[in-house]
């Protein structure tokens, strides 16, 4: 069974990108203790952030995630590492307090270079209506290349790697929720959470620092049935249109269904990180990503290396970086 959930965010319109200030993923020292290591994406954002406030990441078992939603009896509820629920290489946290509630997933992750990182949450639905949000961040100092250096990876820059995502198409039999005591008679139940499909794709950059320009694509798009991991479902690419990068290695665009031009199917934003922008994470939001469908949403993260960096995707072989 598929049902598609409107969302509670209101999505409201991109504004100019600022990664000073807001509530940022915030990570670990070496000695455990928590802190904020970086600057986030700043209130502006909205239309990616959505409910999502913070995510705090204090080791590799769990996240603390405030969301403002139903996820948990915490204002800060703690969602648990599902491996289970690991998507495209980004790693997954859960929380479901019992099969009566929302299941609510985190995807997350952090850059090779330990410069940028991004998260997402979402619950699959309940009661006609599903909750999410993303983040993404720097996590320590930022400087752009040179743009006028002959030095290869400089003006004209690559970055590849992979994305994950969620929709609002779910199912209830998701094998990642909690089951309905057998004691249960099935016929007094309500309507019950759901689990969102996950995308799983590939995503590519190109960035120009001498004209401070950035954009790209979201590509072989595989949606995951949550009720057999085995169905998949290959959706449309997505083109990232061309967007300003500001002083801060800061971004805010608008993405189409490919060669659907100029009809704008959502918005992607995201932040360089890194001395010579060696990583880049962000968001991607949509509102409509296949014509046959109606009232589709997703929303999802990329977290991608600079071709030419140390972990850089085999795909960096086909370019100069």
């Amino acid at each position: 069974m598929k049902r598609i959930f409107v969302t509670l965010a209101t999505a409201s319109a991109l504004a100019s990108c600022s990664v000073s200030g807001g509530n940022p993923l915030i990570g670990t020292t070496d000695d455990g203790t928590t802190t904020d290591t970086g600057t986030a994406t700043a209130a502006d954002n909205s239309a990616l952030t959505k409910n999502l406030s913070s995510i705090t990441v204090p080791d590799g078992s769990q996240v603390l995630v405030n969301i403002a939603s139903l996820d948990g009896t915490p204002l800060e509820a703690t969602f648990v590492r599902r491996t289970d629920l690991d998507t495209a290489g980004y790693e997954a946290y859960a929380i479901q307090e019992d099969p009566l509630d929302r299941l609510f997933i985190a995807l997350t992750k952090t850059a090779n270079d330990n410069a940028s990182r991004a998260a997402v949450v979402q619950d699959g639905g309940q009661f006609n209506r599903y909750l999410d949000g993303g983040y993404y961040e720097q996590t320590g100092p930022y400087t752009a290349p040179d743009p006028n250096s002959t030095t290869a990876g400089t003006g004209q820059v690559s970055y590849a790697g992979t994305y994950a995502g969620f929709t609002n198409i779910a199912t209830a039999s998701g094998a990642g929720l909690l089951a309905i005591p057998g004691t249960v008679d099935p016929t007094t139940l309500p309507d019950l959470p759901a689990e969102a499909f996950r995308i799983s794709a590939l995503a590519f950059l190109n960035a120009n620092f001498a004209d401070n320009v950035v954009n790209g694509e979201i590509y072989n798009r595989d949606m995951i049935d949550p009720s057999d991991l085995s169905v998949v479902t290959r959706y449309p690419n997505i083109s990232l249109i061309v967007t300003d990068i500001d002083a801060d290695g800061g971004f805010l665009g608008t993405a189409e269904i490919e060669n659907d031009v100029g009809v704008t199917s959502g918005s992607y934003g995201g932040v360089f990180g890194g001395t010579g922008a060696t990583s880049v994470s962000g968001i991607l939001a949509l509102t409509n990503f296949d014509n046959d469908i109606d009232d589709e949403e997703e929303i999802g993260i990329f977290v991608l290396t600079k071709c030419g960096a140390t972990g850089d995707s085999a795909l960096c072989d086909a370019v100069q970086p």
